[in-house]
């Protein structure tokens, strides 16, 4: 979830670098609550970050690019809390926005993941790696679905056996 958090920070920092010096930004209120709700969210702060990405959505002063990064904020914190439904709503709704920005599908797929819908998390993940081939992340979170799918089918035949042996 932090990686798309990460990768604004690493993305700015090769910015400046490569603009030379540069002048503070100064953010509007809108992007400052984007940027509040993801300190919060980095610090599981579910409760919190939820509450400043829907400021931040209400607050009409997001820019064009801004306005993905608060739904995927949204849609982290609403994960963290547990809604799955209302996240796989605002994760769809980021998507619909940026279709081409990998973490969130990767978003997307940890909503399916938790919910132990393994083929759909797969299908997620494996559409992020399109957009960032080899990434560390993604493979680890392909591995871990793929084992924790094969765990839960030998869990369900094995009770399919005790069942027909009852």
């Amino acid at each position: 979830m932090h990686t798309f958090l990460t990768g604004i920070a690493i993305a700015a920092l090769i910015a400046i670098s490569m603009a030379g010096p540069a002048n503070a930004q100064m953010f509007g209120k809108g992007n400052g609550l984007v940027n509040e709700a993801a300190h919060a969210l980095d610090r599981e702060k579910w409760d919190r970050g939820v509450g400043l990405a829907r400021q931040a959505l209400r607050s009409g002063s997001l820019t064009p690019t801004n306005i993905p990064a608060a739904l995927n904020n949204l849609c982290i914190g609403l994960t963290g809390q547990g809604h799955y439904e209302e996240a796989l709503e605002t994760c769809n709704r980021a998507i619909g926005k940026k279709p081409r920005e990998w973490s969130f599908y990767n978003n997307r797929a940890n909503i399916h993941y938790y919910q132990e819908k393994y083929d759909r998390a797969l299908s997620d993940y494996y559409k992020a790696l399109t957009f960032s081939p080899g990434d560390d992340v993604l493979i680890t979170n392909i591995s871990l679905t793929l084992r924790t799918r094969k765990k839960a089918a030998e869990r369900i035949g094995e009770q399919g056996k005790v069942e027909r042996q009852s």
